[in-house]
């Protein structure tokens, strides 16, 4: 009887065994999918029809102040590098010529927070429209290695700064789950927390990221660590921190305006529908030191605007949200999947069926409304103060496309009150400093990833759509060769859908 009970036991036990790598290699295949795996990749190699070295002529450039283009010169690119610059280059260089006809010279774009998961095809739309940067803020093992490739040259995209994936605090079984699905790096004490600042640094991450989730102990170990280590925490104020904690911190980056007035959200007892407008007052009432507190404490702010400000839409009429919005750009797997679903039976914004009771309609829109008037607010705030900021999009959550988006939070950052000239500071000169990179300026020694307009974007932010050619790593990508690269994706999106586009449904082409 023990042999056949032991026999027993081992084969429940093998079943069990089976049954874990079964589900778990279920769950790891379903979240592939959902974070754009399933897509055929594009080619994304590096052409060498770009001379070494040539001559951009007479162009207008734009002046590392941002705030006007010069008279027309000539820039000499070299090796992937502005080499020289001047009127009167093109006999003195000794190179190949590409006349640009007075057309606008300025950096290339740089998104700052963006979410490329499994989307290698993302990477061409970034060209596409012009953005050379990105900043990777979930990253993972196989973002490094295209960091990587990029770099040495055997990968089509833009430069890739790849922040860790956040670093969040659970119980065991939600940090399993959060582990498995969302790819968090999940601290379940201080010590863990601290060992994995070290273990990320070390594995050649370019930043940390604070989750909303993070607890306190948590927090303040991941900022000791990393100010030990010498790498950057960024990303979310944590719900379980106030905004003295992030003054008190090693926090160098906030990933969110809206960061900001959840904090003093917190401070001020959760708002609602019937304290919307007394919510208003306190962040009018002490918007102006959280602004002078990110002064003292040296700290960046990224942007996310066009966002948040869809956020009321989104809630409530995901259908008319996405009217403007280009789904033809995102990944399927993304678009249809309930990770980072767009489409509305899985817009992860929407409200959900069980709360449509009698009214909500309007408690939803108030309340949805009123946080973006915050938002304004601070962010009127941070800028009369000085506050660095850098433009970033949240690229690849509901609605922002990758590339695309870039475009649209330059006319909100406009919008909201930015000058032109501040909006292109944010998305060129700013985060070329803050990421440590030789970009975001038009000048000798650095890095030749340029975008040539056909219009002036100081005149009219929406010109930064007029792109004549893309200059990446000093290879010229015309506008034909950028087209083709959108119309590339679309085609690789297409033939992995399974929920076919509505016409009524934004879509992008070539521009």
């Amino acid at each position: 009887m023990l042999k056949w009970g032991l026999r027993i036991l081992g084969v429940f036990v093998l079943l069990n065994v089976l049954g874990a790598i079964g589900a778990y290699v279920m769950i790891d295949r379903s979240v592939f999918e959902m974070f754009g795996g399933r897509t055929p990749v594009i080619a994304l190699q590096p052409s060498d029809e770009t001379p070494e070295r040539y001559v951009l002529a007479n162009v207008r450039v734009l002046e590392p102040d941002s705030e006007q283009f010069s008279e027309p010169m000539d820039v000499v690119i070299e090796n992937g590098v502005i080499a020289d610059m001047g009127p009167d280059m093109v006999e003195r260089a000794a190179a190949p010529v590409m006349e640009g006809e007075g057309r606008y010279l300025m950096p290339g774009l740089t998104d700052s927070h963006v979410h490329l998961w499994n989307s290698q095809n993302d990477l061409a739309l970034y060209l596409a429209y012009g953005v050379t940067q990105v900043r990777e803020m979930h990253g993972q093992p196989h973002h490094l290695e295209w960091r990587d490739q990029i770099t040495q040259g055997e990968l089509l995209g833009p430069d890739l700064f790849v922040v860790a994936a956040q670093i969040a605090t659970y119980d065991f079984a939600e940090g399993l789950w959060q582990s498995l699905t969302s790819k968090r790096n999940v601290a379940r004490t201080p010590e863990a927390a601290d060992q994995m600042v070290r273990d990320l640094a070390a594995s050649g991450y370019d930043a940390v990221k604070a989750s909303s989730y993070l607890s306190h102990s948590g927090y303040e170990a991941v900022s000791a660590a990393s100010a030990d280590v010498g790498i950057p925490l960024v990303g979310h104020v944590p719900v379980a921190a106030r905004l003295d904690d992030l003054w008190a911190s090693n926090q160098r980056e906030v990933a969110h305006v809206e960061e900001l007035i959840k904090g003093l959200d917190r401070d001020f007892g959760g708002y609602g529908v019937s304290t919307s407008g007394e919510y208003l007052d306190y962040v009018m009432e002490h918007r102006d030191a959280v602004a002078q507190s990110m002064i003292d404490n040296e700290i960046v702010l990224a942007s996310t605007l066009a966002l948040v400000s869809s956020f009321a839409q989104q809630k409530v009429d995901t259908e008319g949200a996405l009217e403007t919005a280009p789904v033809n750009l995102v990944n399927p797997g993304v678009a249809e999947g309930r990770a980072m679903g767009w489409l509305p039976d899985v817009n992860i914004y929407s409200v959900p069926q069980q709360y449509r009771n009698e009214g909500w309609r309007d408690r939803y829109q108030t309340y949805w409304t009123t946080y973006a008037q915050a938002q304004q607010l601070m962010f009127e705030a941070v800028l009369a103060a000085g506050v660095p900021m850098v433009a970033g999009t949240d690229a690849n959550v509901p609605l922002m496309a990758p590339g695309y988006s870039m475009h649209q939070e330059l006319e909100a950052l406009v919008y909201a009150g930015m000058t032109p000239a501040e909006a292109l500071e944010s998305a060129t000169g700013t985060p070329g400093r803050f990421m440590d990179w030789n970009t975001g300026r038009v000048l000798p020694g650095f890095r030749a990833n340029l975008v040539l307009l056909n219009a002036n974007p100081l005149e009219d932010i929406r010109n930064i759509s007029s792109i004549e050619a893309v200059v990446m790593h000093g290879e010229v990508l015309s506008r034909d060769e950028l087209d083709a690269l959108l119309d590339a994706v679309v085609a690789a999106n297409d033939s992995a859908r399974n929920t076919p586009l509505d016409p009524a449904w934004g879509q992008a082409s070539g521009l």
